[in-house]
Order: C-alpha cells, then structure tokens, then sequence
C-alpha cells in the first residue's frame, strides 16, 4: 500500500495517509482543522506533492494570511506553482467540480483540502445540483412536475460528488463542522461513511483552567493507527500533539 506522509500525525499515525483516500476532519469551531489541513498541504508540498485548498467558507486573502501565522511561505509557494488556494462557489457543484479539476491538474496537485462538507451539503440538494440528465428532462418539459428533494435524495447526491471528488485523483482531506452536542461525525450524517477515514478534533473548556484540544483517529481503513484521545497545542509551527512520555 502506498501512503502519503503527514509527519504532524506520526505520534499517532506512523505510516501515513493511504495515498487517494478520502479522509473526513471533523471537528466543533476553534478545534484546528483548518490548520491542520494547511499542514497536510504544506508537508506534502516539502515531500514533492503539490497541493490544492479549496474554500466555500473562506476568503482567499484570510488563510494565506493565517497559513503565514503558522511559518508557511504561502507565496511563494504559490508563486512556484506548487500550492492553490482557491475559492469556490457551492451553488453550482457542477461548476465547482470543473473549477476543482482545473487547477488540480493545473499545478499537478497529489493533495487537495475541501473546506467544507458542510456548505457543500446544504447546497447540493438545490434545482442547479440535481443530476443533468434530470435537469434537461425538467428543460424540456412543458408542465414541470413539483419536486420533493428528501433527506434521503440529498444524501445519495451528497455520496455521488464525494464520489466525483475521489475521481480527481487526490489524497483528499474533506472538513466537516461539528456541534459539541452531536452524536454523529459529520454535518450531513453521511459523510462519515463516505469516506476512508475519520479524524475528530475536539475544543474543550476546562473553565478558570483554560482551553484543551483533542485529537482521535476515529477510523483509517488501509492503515494502521494509535487508538485513544491525545491533546495537542497550536504553535507558531501548526498543530504539535503532546506525545506520552
């Protein structure tokens, strides 16, 4: 099995990502997943995989000016061609898919980040996202018939363009939001079974004590891994988990 390298993980993760996977970060706000998705493209970058960020959250000036606060040279690293970060729009996921295809092939990417599951659930279920074939049957209709999108139809559509995103080729790490009370790993309740592995990040507030972050590796079908919870800090390098002595 070939694996791509992640040496933030190794305490945890020693071999690495199995290379083409579609890994779920998923975490409650203020837990470092966007972090550490920069990590994941800047090691890759340093090991000759170039890397694509893909954003429906944020804006593009705001992670290069936040991947420069953990010491990456962002433009230059884009100046080279080797790193993307990229805004996309989630009310076309038709289009966002051509956009992802583009520049992943642009620069050759190996890794791309997709933040986030969430928003791209919330849109994939509208009239632009159901499937073409059905869209030009709707065109060509005179008497458009009502349309009921279920839960249940969102889902199956959520699964094919996560199928679509494994396509492009990619080791994949795809962020999901979390809230502190939820039973699941995933926004959308599906993602999490989508995808090959499960890494959970958690915020906690230990009151007049301060703030904990937790890591756990919830699942990684073709590799092998650390069980349990292990803090770590975010320092002027990323995430750096506290090993056991």
């Amino acid at each position: 099995m070939k694996t791509t390298s992640f040496p933030s993980l190794r305490p945890i993760l020693k071999d690495g990502l199995p290379k083409g996977d579609q890994i779920l970060i998923s975490g409650t706000p203020g837990s470092g997943k966007t972090i550490l998705a920069m990590q994941f493209i800047h090691e890759g970058i340093k090991n000759g995989e170039n890397g694509v960020f893909f954003t429906m959250d944020s804006e593009r000036e705001y992670l290069i000016e936040q991947m420069k606060n953990t010491g990456i040279n962002v433009d230059k690293l884009i100046e080279d061609e080797k790193m993307e970060i990229i805004e996309l729009d989630p009310t076309d996921v038709y289009v966002a898919l051509d956009e992802m295809k583009k520049h992943i092939k642009k620069i050759g990417a190996k890794r791309m980040v997709l933040d986030s599951l969430s928003i791209l659930s919330v849109y994939c279920g509208s009239y632009r996202n159901l499937p073409e074939d059905l869209i030009a049957f709707l065109k060509e209709t005179k008497y458009q018939p009502p349309i009921a999108i279920t839960e249940s139809v969102k889902k199956q559509m959520l699964y094919s363009i996560m199928h679509d995103i494994r396509q492009l080729g990619c080791t994949s790490l795809l962020i999901s939001e979390l809230s502190r009370d939820s039973k699941w790993f995933s926004r959308d309740t599906i993602s999490e079974f989508a995808c090959d592995g499960i890494i959970l990040l958690e915020y906690h507030t230990m009151g007049t004590a301060g703030v904990t972050r937790t890591i756990s590796i919830v699942k990684m079908r073709k590799s092998k891994y650390k069980e349990g919870v292990y803090e770590f800090n975010i320092t002027e390098k990323g995430i750096e988990i506290v090993e056991e002595e």
